[in-house]
């Protein structure tokens, strides 16, 4: 195994593993009403086959709009669909480079993002979640800055900000000429409550926002990105998408679109958030709550963030015996995509929660037999 892959390197080497913990992909099984959907799938191909792009793309607009009770969403300048999040990353970098922007990336985070703004000739510079929420260290770093590339909820950590602390990093924002980008990729595993397209819009703020379904429903890996931008950003953004996407799959609007309405209907809290909730504490009780990092207590997204301290053991070697033993999960280093891979940056892991039942069972399994020798 290569110490210096990267965490997606990591996730394909998961692959291969009896129980694969490591990618944080929607795999879980399907419930009874998503089944239903499975087996409408001719149907739906020729219900999609009926409407334009424009009205398939639009009607795809209204349903994640209502499924995330943020009818701002509704009233952006523009937005654009890309089939996954990564490619709505790297349209971003695409973007930071034609404008020749220093930017600020949430650390720590999945380092894909670090590595597609690099690809595309940006070097970001980490801004810390503390420095984030402080409003003091946040405008001291902002000053320095043109963007503020926000991952929140973030991922390893399941951090997510309040209204009142993302209304005051907007503010922040606004006030020093900052464009502020977010990847809301796992905003679903939190209750709704506030529409933060709202909030950037009564900031006048300028923003580019990009969503994902990838991560909370076992749809084989058929996604669909959202990439939602202020007026400011709108030209350069569609003329770049322009030159690579025409559009995506109304096949695949469709049939995701029909995901949210179930949401919809059995709601997130029964069909999403219960499921991650009892996963989260099947690993816990387990592995003990003394191996969670603390800054992880309070996550809720879908895969959990570990601290390998009380072990003395350094995440590449933990991950590389687990291999062994049949489990796949990622090291922590590759989410300090600005450090070297020293300690304090390899003493984590992380597992992913919403794979198939007997499957996440038998990695549990895996994982309980291995620290109850090394703890």
């Amino acid at each position: 195994m290569n110490y210096n892959n990267t965490l997606t390197d990591y996730e394909m080497i998961g692959f291969g593993a009896k129980a694969n913990l490591s990618d944080g992909h929607a795999y879980q099984n399907l419930s009874v009403s998503q089944q239903r959907i499975v087996s409408r799938l001719s149907e739906i191909w020729q219900e999609s086959e009926q409407q334009t792009i424009p009205d398939s793309e639009q009607h795809y607009l209204e349903r994640f709009a209502r499924l995330i009770a943020s009818p701002g969403l509704l009233s952006v300048a523009g937005y654009s669909m890309l089939p996954t999040a990564s490619n709505s990353i790297d349209l971003v970098g695409a973007y930071l480079k034609s404008k020749g922007s220093r930017v600020l990336l949430t650390h720590p985070t999945f380092d894909n993002l670090a590595l597609l703004l690099r690809r595309r000739g940006v070097e970001p510079q980490p801004i810390s979640e503390v420095e984030i929420q402080d409003k003091n260290f946040r405008e001291i770093r902002l000053a320095e800055a043109d963007v503020l590339f926000l991952v929140n909820p973030n991922n390893p950590t399941g951090t997510n900000l309040t209204k009142k602390e993302f209304s005051e990093v907007v503010q922040s924002c606004v006030q020093l000429g900052v464009t502020i980008i977010i990847d809301a990729s796992f905003r679903l595993f939190y209750m709704q409550t506030w529409d933060s397209y709202q909030v950037l819009q009564d900031a006048d703020a300028s923003y580019i926002v990009f969503e994902d379904t990838g991560k909370v429903f076992p749809s084989q890996d058929m996604k669909v990105s959202i990439l939602a931008y202020s007026a400011d950003c709108r030209d350069a953004l569609r003329e770049l998408y322009n030159e690579v996407y025409l559009c995506v799959s109304k096949f695949s609007v469709a049939v995701l679109g029909e995901f949210f309405e179930d949401a919809l209907d059995c709601g997130l809290d029964s069909s999403v958030h219960k499921l991650v909730a009892s996963r989260r504490a099947q690993l816990r009780a387990a592995l003990g709550e003394a191996i969670v990092e603390p800054v992880a207590k309070s996550s809720q997204i879908s895969v959990e963030w570990l601290s390998l301290a009380p072990t003395g053991l350094s995440d590449t070697e933990v991950v590389g015996d687990l291999f062994n033993c049949g489990v796949g999960v990622l090291p922590g280093r590759g989410f300090f995509w600005n450090q070297s891979g020293e300690p304090p940056f390899t003493q984590n892991f992380r597992v992913s929660l919403m794979k198939p039942q007997l499957e996440f069972d038998q990695g549990v399994e895996i994982l309980k037999a291995y620290f109850s020798k090394v703890l």
